[in-house]
């Protein structure tokens, strides 16, 4: 657990990921200050230096009374710092604002949040708290042991979350779309369609065979894949898409429709509307990952849970 000493709780925390778009140096962070402090006034600062950093973090400041807490990074830091404060139980007193600086910005897409750091820390300080759901998923975690936490956007299973392993494990110096549609191709090579049960709202499960599934908060994922185009925020509900049995060439001549949004229209996909969804293999030895706002913590057996108006994000 990292120190906080000395901070003081009436001030903005902004969590920093040094590693986040393409790496960040103390000195380069000493040069944004600033400019930031311009936009959003005093506040402290605390870098993570491991996964899961910025949820323990946040959580421990926001049952500590921290009235306003700043991601600066990508979706991952977004979504842990996010986890942090409903693990608090604060969704309702701690408020989390955005600095977007990752290379897949797929959050940031949904509300709309400008990618100029300077005006992204103005709309910090001068923006009002938009309420918005979030998701939270039981699921296994690598080690065996059973595991929880919240998503904000978007999580999957299947080819997706094989994709967002690769992706996560290479450069992106290129941008997030590159690395995304290159360890699409990468995993392409080696990836078979899995047969899962999948069960809406305590109704019977259904067998499916699919290429992967996305339960969406939000609307994109991939680096700017439209994967739920139909998502919205507030709405109360999960969007559910189900991307069936597509073949190697399927993905490689439609990966431009996850982009714009009209796989909806294609006959091998469905998309439906779910308070819950559990999400079983057929086999119960088969290793399905899965991935939940770009990070891969763990396997099905799961199930994914909307939390109404759960967390209050200043835009």
């Amino acid at each position: 657990m990292l120190e906080l000493a000395g901070l003081d709780p009436q001030r903005p925390l902004v969590i920093v990921n040094p590693r986040s778009g393409g790496g960040l140096s103390e000195a380069h962070w000493a040069r944004l200050v600033e400019g930031l402090t311009d936009g959003m006034g005093p506040f402290d600062s605390v870098f993570t230096t491991a996964p899961r950093d910025a949820t323990a973090i946040a959580r421990r400041e926001a049952e500590a009374g921290r009235r306003l807490i700043v991601a600066f990074g990508g979706d991952g830091t977004i979504s842990e710092t996010a986890d942090g404060v409903l693990a608090a139980g604060a969704g309702a007193s701690c408020e989390l604002g955005i600095i977007p600086r990752g290379t897949g910005g797929d959050f940031r897409r949904s509300l709309d949040l400008p990618k100029d750091l300077a005006e992204a820390a103005r709309r910090v300080r001068e923006g009002q708290p938009r309420v918005i759901d979030a998701g939270r998923v039981g699921y296994v975690a690598h080690d065996g042991s059973q595991a929880s936490r919240h998503f904000v956007n978007v999580a999957s299973f299947g080819f997706s979350s094989a994709v967002a392993g690769r992706a996560n494990a290479s450069s992106k110096r290129l941008g997030g779309k590159l690395a995304f549609l290159g360890a699409t191709v990468s995993a392409l090579l080696s990836y078979d369609n899995t047969d899962v049960w999948l069960a809406l709202d305590d109704g019977p499960p259904e067998r499916r065979r699919v290429l992967l599934t996305a339960i969406g908060n939000g609307r994109f994922f991939g680096g700017g894949m439209k994967i739920c185009p139909r998502a919205q925020l507030d709405s109360g509900l999960l969007d559910v898409v189900v991307v069936g049995d597509f073949t190697r060439l399927d993905v490689l001549t439609k990966v431009n429709r996850l982009y714009d949004g009209t796989h909806l229209e294609l006959e091998a996909v469905t998309a439906t509307t779910a308070r819950k969804l559990v999400a079983t293999p057929v086999e119960a030895d088969l290793v399905v990952p899965i991935e939940l706002d770009g990070e891969t913590p763990g396997r099905l057996p799961a199930t994914f849970e909307i939390l109404p108006a759960a967390l209050r994000v200043r835009i």
